[in-house]
């Protein structure tokens, strides 16, 4: 089985974000790592039923959270799911695509932490 790792370092963090399904449905998770490439978000068990589309392979979803005052809209692709506790699990986040200011905030958040 393929599984994406990412190069780039990560950072930890606490911040408060939002995952939008394919559905429209809106989950409350906390963002705990970021890197210039993805994401480690945790959450309840609304995460657990996350599943692609049918017929599609890969779940999709929008990441919704705030570095400063600049409000990031990312859409990525669920790379893994780890069950943290009977009541965490945690997602792997590969960005698939957002705007370039927002690559640069996150690229100097990543930077700004590393030194």
């Amino acid at each position: 089985m393929f599984q994406e790792r990412r190069i780039s370092p990560r950072v930890h963090c606490s911040l408060p974000a939002e995952i939008e399904t394919s559905a429209g449905e809106m989950i409350d998770v906390d963002l705990v790592n970021i890197s210039r490439s993805g994401f480690y978000v945790e959450g309840n068990d609304a995460l657990a039923g996350l599943q692609p589309p049918q017929g599609l392979g890969a779940t999709e979803i929008w990441l919704h959270f705030g570095l400063g005052q600049s409000p990031l809209h990312c859409h990525c692709r669920i790379v893994y799911k780890r069950r943290n506790s009977h009541d965490s699990i945690g997602l792997g986040l590969h960005i698939v695509s957002t705007d370039p200011d927002s690559l640069t905030l996150i690229e100097r958040f990543v930077l700004d932490r590393l030194n």
